[in-house]
């Protein structure tokens, strides 16, 4: 998702666009060792940062009871796909700014004023749950009594004005409905859209580029993914504020499908904790970036500002950062979006869907399952 003007001229667009996704730029993403020279970069984040190009992705020792996904904005509505769509392999979600299974219909316009982007509400709770009960029916989806008894997060500010807190609110409801455990909703603070982190490099208010925020809880900034990682994996350690010990790994997404045509980068990023490298029993979490939140746009700075990786190092978590790209061609994707209303495939909600069956492969590398 993205400010108003930028959703406008994809609205008057939609209706000449077979398949739309958010506004243009190239495809192609900055190397590593550009992005880790670049002022985005904060070393800090990693012991080891391998220099050499993208590495294929390995197999460690994953808990599958700790398997977790969390997305922001276009992120946060493709984080609630995977989690529903493969309800068993995913134990809970972290959602900020995104919102209800199926919200957009398969519709371009559908998401841009029901769902956000125009900061325009209209629900499409109904539909989404007659879509999600049906295909849970039908197979195309994990079982819906997989999502009862899930821990999940959520986020909204106040003060958002890309998507509307109502949206949020649905997805609140729609979780609850089907049984599972929304153990804390953050509804109140003043935020405007963004991913909350203390590591965040806007101020809580703040909407625009790299959309990651700080937002303060009385006296003290606020800590949003200490709030969810310890509900997802227990009494946690200290965060690493120091030098990292575990490294950030450039990984290559084409051996999974990634490509150009499906709006998927040739590299992502994986953090590996010094003990998971070493075969210790670890956790997963799978975090999905926003609209214009691609390395194109700002390099490495959703890694290093989610927040994640800190907690990570020192307690055992593994954390995939997939990246999807810009595409001003077909599938038209202009502002680096995940397929949450099907620019590039129909079934863009279900187990087979492309950007969904691509990244379930990386899941299923790191797992060995």
């Amino acid at each position: 998702m993205r400010p108003v003007t930028t959703f406008g001229l994809l609205v008057s667009l939609a209706a000449g666009i077979v398949a739309a996704g958010c506004q243009g730029g190239g495809s192609t993403s900055p190397s590593l060792s550009a992005i880790a020279a670049g002022p985005q970069s904060d070393l800090r984040q990693t012991a080891s940062v391998i220099p050499t190009g993208p590495q294929q992705l390995r197999t460690y020792n994953v808990d599958p009871r700790k398997v977790f996904v969390a997305g922001i904005s276009s992120g946060g509505f493709f984080g609630v796909q995977m989690d529903v769509a493969h309800s068993a392999t995913f134990k809970g979600a972290a959602i900020y700014a995104g919102g209800v299974y199926y919200c957009a219909l398969d519709n371009v316009v559908t998401a841009l004023v029901a769902c956000g982007g125009e900061g325009l509400y209209e629900s499409t709770l109904a539909e989404s749950e007659a879509y999600l009960n049906q295909q849970s029916s039908a197979g195309t989806i994990d079982n819906e009594a997989n999502l009862r008894r899930q821990p999940i997060y959520l986020w909204s500010g106040t003060a958002d004005t890309v998507v509307k807190q109502a949206e949020m609110n649905d997805l609140q409801t729609e979780y609850e409905h089907y049984g599972a455990d929304v153990f804390k909703y953050d509804n109140s603070f003043p935020a405007e859209h963004g991913w909350e982190s203390l590591d965040g490099s806007l101020a809580c208010g703040t909407v625009g580029e790299p959309y990651m925020i700080l937002c303060d809880q009385g006296n003290r900034p606020y800590d949003s993914e200490r709030t969810w990682l310890s509900e997802f994996f227990g009494p946690l350690r200290p965060r690493n504020d120091g030098r990292l010990q575990g490294q950030l790994i450039n990984f290559d997404q084409t051996t999974f499908g990634a490509a150009a045509t499906n709006s998927m980068d040739t590299n992502g990023y994986v953090f590996v904790p010094r003990d998971c490298a070493q075969k210790q029993r670890c956790g997963l979490v799978v975090a999905f970036h926003g609209c214009l939140q691609t390395q194109a746009d700002i390099g490495d700075t959703y890694v290093t500002e989610a927040g994640l990786n800190e907690w990570a190092d020192s307690n055992g978590v593994i954390v995939l950062y997939p990246y999807a790209i810009k595409s001003s061609t077909v599938p038209y994707n202009p502002q680096g979006c995940w397929d949450w209303w099907g620019y590039d495939d129909p079934n863009y909600a279900n187990k087979a869907g492309t950007q969904i069956s691509i990244v379930y492969k990386m899941v299923q590398r790191l797992t060995g399952r």
